[in-house]
């Protein structure tokens, strides 16, 4: 049996504990305290009942909101993933100071106090180190998984920095800073931020754009719609898919790098690491690599259906309608090269250049040389 040091909270009605061998399960909305008199274990015995949910005053945009904000800090000793499923809202997982505990704060909102009432955030602790945090809402007698337009529950949660971290939202946006242990998100419609995580990540969404930045771990992005940002990626491989929205990628320091949109444009900017592979894909935008910087040169394999644009000198080495394979010109010509067959892939970084491949079906391929002082403004 798992013991917790959470109670009841005095004067609130119907909560309920189902403890197990495996299981401990809090109805957070039932049972933590409004923020403002929250506290770890509840209030004192003699403490007055906490106030119920109050409305909002009317403004010029709508009707009064019924509105209602909880707090709960609860140990989680030896848990190893954190699941996160919020359907009404949205999401933030943020890193703090403590080993032993996990910081749960849930601000809720709705149309009337019936419907307030009908909301629900559950925690769940299991014996095998997993942690779930759901929110869900109580219609026909159920608890159920669906987003709703005239309410909504927003969650912040604060956790060990260690904690692997699994979230999901609907229509809500989903943040997670400062994690050690990489992290895998999903949303329908809401907006994906990633800042300051080492561990793979991995996302995937239908709309609403992705900014990830100071990730030291391989990242694979997928999206529909919406733009993708990528800064200071440290992983080994960085691999970023979108099919209507634009890619703009700067200081990426990964070895293998894939860019890939459908109708937007996809921008690299940045040094190309010796050794390093770059294949940057779009059906229908410009590709454009803005290179600050490749001490041995590097080698480029492009596709457009018009002339590469290049600041560049380059030498060409094999074309063929809408190929091109060329180097550029300080790096040595074709002495380097003499041994790929043209067309070929040959190995990447020969005599440790960077392999750039560029394509473009209906857009420009573009090469330019950037001084590094506009990548400092």
């Amino acid at each position: 049996m798992m013991a917790v040091a959470v109670r009841r909270a005095p004067g609130v009605d119907g909560a309920s504990f189902a403890f197990g061998a495996s299981t401990l399960s809090l109805a957070l909305v039932l049972i933590a305290v409004p923020r403002a008199s929250w506290a770890v274990v509840g209030r004192d015995a003699g403490a007055a009942a906490p106030p119920a949910p109050v409305s909002a005053p009317a403004t010029a945009a709508g009707p009064p909101r019924a509105v209602d904000g909880r707090e709960l800090i609860v140990p989680i000793p030896g848990a190893e993933r954190l699941r996160v499923d919020n359907p009404l809202g949205g999401i933030v997982v943020r890193a703090w100071d403590r080993a032993d505990a996990m910081h749960i704060i849930a601000d809720k909102q709705s149309s009337s106090p019936e419907a307030l009432a009908r909301l629900r955030v559950h925690f769940t602790a299991w014996a095998g180190g997993e942690i779930s945090i759901e929110a869900r809402v109580e219609a026909g007698g159920r608890e159920r998984a669906l987003p709703l337009s005239a309410s909504r529950v927003d969650l912040v949660i604060e956790v060990p920095a260690e904690l692997g971290v699994e979230a999901k939202t609907f229509g809500g946006d989903l943040s997670v800073i400062g994690l050690r242990a990489g992290a895998r998100l999903e949303t329908t419609g809401g907006r994906i931020v990633v800042n300051d995580v080492h561990g793979r990540v991995i996302t995937h969404q239908l709309r609403g754009g992705q900014s990830v930045a100071a990730v030291e771990g391989d990242v694979d992005l997928d999206g529909v719609e919406g733009h993708m940002h990528l800064d200071r990626l440290g992983g080994t491989r960085v691999e970023a898919r979108v099919v209507d929205g634009d890619i703009r990628a700067e200081d990426l320091r990964s070895d293998d790098v894939r860019l890939s949109a459908t109708t937007g444009t996809v921008v690299l900017f940045g040094v190309l690491r010796p050794h390093a592979h770059y294949d940057l894909r779009s059906y229908g935008g410009e590709v454009r690599v803005a290179v600050v910087g490749a001490p041995a040169g590097f080698e480029l394999r492009a596709r457009s259906s018009v002339p590469v644009v290049s600041s560049i000198p380059l030498a060409t080495l094999w074309q063929k309608g809408d190929r091109l394979r060329a180097v550029t010109a300080s790096s040595g010509g074709r002495a380097g090269l003499a041994s790929t067959a043209p067309g070929g892939t040959g190995p990447a970084g020969t005599a440790g250049r960077p392999v750039v491949e560029l394509s473009s079906v209906l857009g420009r391929v573009v090469v330019e040389s950037v001084p590094l002082v506009d990548r400092l403004q």
